[in-house]
């Protein structure tokens, strides 16, 4: 089999009335998600997407669990195109895969487009297709350091690797329960899906618009009796694992993994570092941690080779720092129409035996212990990871300069926050527009938390930008408006909770708290914090209408009625809104 869909299908024909899926409406099962994947492959190749790239603008994360198997069913590859990224991101997508089709399930859409949520007859059915290894499986945009997205195309052979390298890892995985935390434009969403229905294991999938962090997360991970949750450092940090029982192997990965957060987890959970870049499908080491020392990113999966090299490509002896170069099955084919970034990062591989054979440098450094363990030991370069992110700074602070009040900028990370320093042409541009304008133009996950003003950006004596000299952001950003003081008790305690939480030495009673530079990971632990402290339980919708210290001290004191809005506030409007302006953007542009 050369498919990840074909083990499904086996899965199908061996136990169609398995559970494949849960999700909060009900259960779906192997033999239903097979025969669903079969009709969307049937309309696939009616319409003559057979072979080629289809666009997937899917809200439901069932609809594209289906789209996505249906897609490979039918010998063509997927890209996701979010359906609340910014309007440039996704036609530059759909011009540079060449997506003539695009399966959908909302209002309005790109055309030409097949929607999942509708009613259709039947087509005819289809020539089955096999794929081989070398097919090309999906392709997913990365952020750029040239100051664009790169689109990573890889290969079901990798894919397939990537499963049984996890069988492998984890062993029977028949009864696992793995929850799909991943958005589907990320890469881990496909390790999610690798290490659940290929083995006969059950997906769990939560509702698309739920916030998850925190006590959300927490709801949903008890709601689906999960067994197996992935996720970054930073986003596990919110969770309390003696709440969550049914939790059996958690696996962090996209950070540096603290010690603290291994021995909070310790002898609770089978605790596994996992590493690896998109353009190696997805994961490259794992190791499981013990909680005693640095934890490791472990040794590769089965079919991965990794090599420490020098500047020069020469080995480096164990224990020294080399930089890490991947080969093996799961070495993409490159990147998309950028023919000479694919050369310097997709090289010839002198190690292997298949004069074809190539390496991934990932630009990141390690050092093999006496253990026979990688250690991650830095980037060669000047890429961030910010909340599990891969964020290239070059691809945000262009978008910044774009901006006419904003003569130059530099972006760097503090605290898993994004932060932008901006030199104006004039007068200081305030946080809120700033962040606006990024949004029209870069995902959610590249938009800056902090936004600081500088008079000039600190170079070298060459005169290039010294990162390293970037000041720290303000202690309080401009926020377009003075400093207004709490008052009363629950002001006051409700400003200190914000500033313990965000870090800022001051906080206004008028002051927004995304403004401020909060992230959700922030608003989860404001939210524990809150309901500890008043003995209340605080619906989401109550705290993201609440995004001032005033309008969170009412609706503690009870002068807001629950889960209203207050004002109608939301920052940057919900999903669903997002998603409904977005879309019927693009379908104006589109349809031209």
């Amino acid at each position: 089999m050369s498919g990840l869909h074909e083990l499904v299908a086996e899965h199908a024909r061996r136990e169609p009335d398995r559970v494949a899926v849960w999700r909060a409406a009900g259960v779906v099962t192997f033999g239903e998600l097979d025969r669903r994947a079969e009709e969307v492959a049937d309309r696939l190749a009616a319409a003559g997407a057979g072979g080629a790239v289809v666009g997937l603008a899917l809200a439901d994360p069932l609809r594209h669990l289906v789209a996505v198997l249906g897609v490979w069913k039918a010998g063509a590859a997927y890209v996701p195109l979010p359906v609340d990224d910014p309007l440039p991101r996704t036609l530059a997508a759909l011009a540079e895969t060449g997506a003539r089709v695009v399966l959908a399930d909302v209002d309005t859409v790109p055309a030409p487009a097949l929607r999942l949520d509708r009613a259709a007859a039947p087509p005819p059915r289809r020539h089955p297709v096999a794929v081989g290894d070398r097919d090309l499986a999906y392709v997913l945009y990365t952020s750029g350091s040239t100051g664009t997205p790169k689109g990573v195309a890889i290969e079901h052979g990798g894919v397939v690797n990537l499963a049984r390298g996890l069988a492998d890892l984890f062993g029977d995985l028949t009864a696992a329960r793995v929850f799909q935390f991943a958005r589907p434009s990320f890469d881990a969403w496909v390790w999610e899906l690798a290490m659940s229905l290929p083995a006969g294991g059950l997906l769990c999938l939560p509702d698309p618009d739920g916030p998850l962090t925190g006590a959300e997360l927490t709801r949903w991970l008890r709601a689906g009796r999960a067994t197996h949750l992935s996720a970054a450092p930073s986003l596990l940090s919110t969770l309390s694992p003696e709440e969550l029982p049914d939790l059996r192997c958690v696996v962090a990965g996209g950070e540096v993994l603290p010690e603290s957060l291994v021995r909070r987890w310790r002898g609770r959970v089978d605790f596994i570092n996992a590493y690896g870049p998109t353009e190696a499908t997805v994961c490259v080491t794992a190791g499981r941690c013990t909680g005693v020392g640095r934890p490791s990113i472990g040794v590769p999966l089965p079919g991965v080779a990794v090599h420490l090299l020098d500047a020069a490509g020469h080995p480096v002896p164990p224990g020294e720092v080399g930089e890490l170069h991947v080969g093996g099955p799961g070495v993409g084919r490159g990147y998309l129409a950028r023919p000479e970034l694919t050369r310097r990062h997709f090289r010839p591989d002198p190690f292997a035996a298949d004069p074809g054979a190539r390496l991934y440098r990932t630009g990141d450094l390690a050092r093999l212990t006496a253990g026979g363990t990688y250690e991650f030991a830095g980037r060669v370069d000047r890429q961030l990871k910010v909340r599990g992110f891969r964020v290239e700074p070059a691809e945000v602070e262009e978008a910044l300069r774009a901006h006419p009040g904003v003569a130059d900028a530099a972006v760097s990370a503090a605290d898993q926050r994004l932060v932008a320093h901006v030199r104006p042409t004039g007068a200081p541009v305030p946080a809120g527009p700033l962040r606006s304008f990024l949004r029209s133009r870069l995902p959610e996950h590249l938009v800056p938390s902090v936004f600081t003003t500088v008079d000039a950006l600190p170079l070298t004596p060459n005169g290039k930008l010294d990162r390293d000299a970037l000041p720290a952001a303000r202690p309080r950003p401009d926020l377009g408006h003075g400093y207004a003081p709490p008052r009363g008790d629950t002001e006051r305690a409700v400003a200190r909770m914000w500033a313990d939480v965000l870090g800022v030495a001051e906080v206004g009673a008028d002051d927004d708290f995304f403004a401020l530079g909060g992230t959700s990971l922030d608003l989860a632990r404001l939210r524990t914090e809150v309901e500890g402290r008043w003995s209340l339980r605080l619906p989401v919708a109550d705290l993201l209408a609440a995004h001032t210290v005033r309008l969170l001290a009412a609706r503690i004191d009870g002068r807001v009625p629950s889960e209203t809005s207050g004002d109608g506030y939301a920052p940057s409007g919900t999903r669903a809104e997002r998603r409904r302006s977005h879309l019927e953007a693009l379908a104006r542009e589109v349809r031209g």
